[in-house]
């Protein structure tokens, strides 16, 4: 019987790990790639999921590297070995965590006290689910272009929430369609409030927005990852997945790799990047194909929001090769940077996703929608967020929104001027 003990301990701690976490035997790291052979060398540990990599390694740039401290000598021995430059930005991650969560509170308490109002509507704090689909629902009763609908359930039961906006009232399919989705990683706040942003300005200033909503109708899933988003929320700030459980040691699949674009089958269900047990075997899945497949005829432009890099990035993303109309994406592309330092915003990279990223990544969102006919189609990764916290804080949230506006204003102009897809496919 005692033999059993220690593995019945591995098994009760892995098991918790699926409900909750705690941080506090982990470090954070900042590493600089400087060379060619470095990044190589790098991407080798981003396929260990020992290290949880907050940013994607890249030349000339620093990453964020969560590391266990049972591990830190390993760790630290192979960048040693390979001549990284490194410090330890956090020697507590979990503490860095509770730094941010205070901050951010302490944040939007001074906000409601300076507006003398109860109100959770701004954007000066990361909003949780309750608030997102209060606003979605609040908009779409206050302004004719908007209409919300359920589009799925969750794992857990929630509903899948998204909603058109046209400035005719309703999408006819005689006009473009952008596509847009966030939240599809739990951890990536910072996406849905850019939507959320999007959605206030659209309907509350019209007037300023005429390239954008005159000749462009859109379809938008605010929150794709509704049971991720909660847990992070509550229980694990770094979450990325969904919350289905396929076995008792792990929870969740990443939906960025469950989509039939060239899908492949990963074995271990504990990695932060599990493709599920096939493909589509998610609902939150099948909801956002069966909603893109009603307005495909008319699909010009496809936009998934992540974080966190500065980055647009354009197919293909399952192996190395371009896209047919390549160029348009990277012109395009270019543009929206450009917009972004326009306003005072940091440089953005713009380039394939396999040579940006330096891996490939397979049942992607945006590799999906280019297969289902969208002529363009984008995965931007937002500003990151140094080393105050997993992503931005919320004093900088309103900057954030404000300089990302100016890449949807490129995107949904241009998108505004294409020809519909042929509307047999």
């Amino acid at each position: 019987m005692k033999l059993w003990l220690p593995v019945l301990g591995c098994f009760l701690a892995a098991l918790a790990a699926t409900n909750g976490a705690d941080f506090n035997g982990f470090q954070l790291y900042l590493v600089s790639v400087e060379t060619r052979e470095q990044l190589e060398k790098i991407h080798e540990l981003t396929r260990n999921d020992a290290y949880d990599f907050w940013d994607v390694p890249r030349l000339n740039r620093k990453a964020r590297v969560m590391v266990n401290r049972r591990d830190e000598g390993k760790f630290e021995g192979f960048l040693e070995q390979h001549e990284f430059d490194f410090d330890i930005a956090a020697e507590n991650v979990q503490q860095l965590l509770n730094n941010e969560k205070s901050k951010n509170e302490e944040h939007l308490k001074k906000v409601r006290r300076n507006a003398g109002t109860k109100s959770t509507i701004n954007f000066d704090h990361y909003w949780t689910l309750e608030e997102v689909y209060d606003f979605v629902e609040e908009v779409a009763a206050k302004s004719d272009m908007v209409t919300a609908f359920d589009i799925g359930t969750t794992h857990e039961g929630r509903p899948l929430k998204a909603l058109t906006l046209s400035k005719n009232g309703y999408i006819n399919m005689e006009r473009p369609v952008v596509f847009i989705d966030a939240g599809i990683h739990a951890r990536e706040w910072a996406t849905i409030m850019t939507i959320m942003h999007l959605l206030h300005e659209f309907t509350e200033h019209p007037e300023l927005y005429a390239e954008q909503l005159d000749n462009t109708d859109f379809v938008i899933i605010p929150v794709l990852n509704p049971d991720g988003y909660v847990f992070a929320h509550q229980e694990n700030r770094l979450w990325r997945k969904n919350r289905a459980q396929y076995n008792m040691l792990c929870a969740g699949v990443d939906l960025n790799r469950n989509f039939p674009a060239m899908w492949r089958f990963t074995s271990n269900a504990c990695t932060s990047s599990y493709a599920g047990p096939f493909t589509t075997s998610e609902p939150e899945t099948r909801a956002m194909m069966s909603l893109m497949d009603q307005y495909k005829a008319a699909m010009v432009m496809y936009v998934a929001v992540h974080t966190s890099g500065e980055m647009v990035l354009w197919p293909w993303g399952y192996k190395a090769t371009y896209v047919d109309n390549w160029e348009e994406h990277d012109e395009l592309g270019k543009q929206a940077a450009a917009a972004i330092v326009a306003v005072g915003g940091p440089e953005w990279t713009v380039g394939n996703s396999v040579e940006v990223l330096n891996y490939e990544a397979s049942g992607a969102t945006d590799d999906y929608a280019y297969t289902v006919g969208a002529r363009l189609a984008y995965t931007i990764e937002l500003k990151g967020a140094g080393t105050t916290g997993f992503e931005i804080a919320a004093e900088e949230i309103s900057k954030c929104t404000r300089e990302t506006m100016e890449l949807y204003k490129v995107f949904f102009k241009y998108a505004g001027g294409l020809a519909l897809p042929n509307k047999d496919q």
